[in-house]
């Protein structure tokens, strides 16, 4: 929270919103000292905005700390409300995961991980892990490979610079050259296969959703149980209703895609070829 107030930047609301993303990452409460710590900021600061969101009835004191209130949730659901997009996306997920029976999603890029913006679950993929708004390493992950293979070579390098790549199980790719070797494919296929490199319980199927300008805006993902299907039996039969859905999304609203590109920093994309 280095930046300086002025005409375009109020520091103080920069720095309330700091606080409600720390909050968001992790379960239970928060103390002063741990929010202090997630966002850089003295603790007297933390403490008057915790103080000042209980006021306003974003969180509520618990024990020694602070939880979030179920009225954080009508920020974010201002952005999912505020556009007919949604709702008619909303119909398109469900009917892909009735008739998939399978749980789908919508994913978009922030520059570090893959977000879901929409998610409707199967009865066989439950986790309530996977919310809106959930954060997914975009290494480890389907939904992530699409958006990371769809970013010119700027930002994808900068990425690889910052990002650590660790080891959620022992099938994770974690050194630059495999993940570079893994996007490369995802680029000429046109589709990422991920099985068990973030969770060994579960796999993936993500196709890319496209701009006006053909470039890579958001990713369509399917989730799956590990050991239930391989990535030859998920392409006979995901791959092909999913690419309607993704030209289905897209002719819905492509202007709004393309402002979702535009919101998450991202540089000019990589074409990603349809075999």
């Amino acid at each position: 929270m280095a930046s300086p107030e002025t005409d375009g930047f109020v520091r103080s609301f920069a720095r309330g919103l700091s606080v409600i993303e720390a909050m968001g990452n992790g379960t239970g409460s928060h103390t002063v000292a741990s929010v202090a710590a997630a966002t850089q900021l003295p603790r007297t600061v933390a403490r008057r905005i915790l103080l000042t969101l209980t006021q306003l009835g974003f969180t509520v004191p618990d024990g020694k700390g602070f939880r979030l209130t179920p009225k954080i949730l009508n920020l974010s659901m201002t952005y999912l409300t505020s556009l007919p997009f949604w709702s008619l996306a909303q119909g398109v997920l469900e009917q892909l995961c009735a008739n998939l029976k399978e749980s789908a999603a919508l994913s978009v890029f922030d520059g570090r991980d893959a977000i879901y913006l929409m998610r409707v679950p199967s009865a066989k993929v439950m986790s309530l892990r996977l919310g809106v708004g959930s954060h997914v390493p975009a290494y480890s992950t389907s939904p992530g490979r699409v958006l990371l293979a769809g970013q010119g070579e700027p930002a994808l390098q900068q990425y690889l610079n910052t990002v650590e790549l660790k080891a959620y199980t022992p099938r994770t790719l974690t050194t630059e050259s495999a993940l570079r070797q893994s996007l490369a494919a995802v680029r000429e296929q046109g589709f990422a296969w991920v099985d068990g490199e973030f969770d060994a319980s579960f796999c993936g199927l993500s196709v890319p959703i496209r701009d006006d300008n053909g470039e890579v805006a958001a990713a369509l993902s399917v989730n799956l149980l590990s050991g239930e299907t391989s990535e030859s039996k998920a392409m006979k039969t995901l791959i092909s209703p999913m690419r309607e859905a993704a030209e289905r999304l897209r002719a819905m609203a492509p202007s709004f895609l393309g402002s979702v590109a535009l919101s998450t920093s991202r540089q000019p994309a990589r074409e990603l070829a349809w075999p």
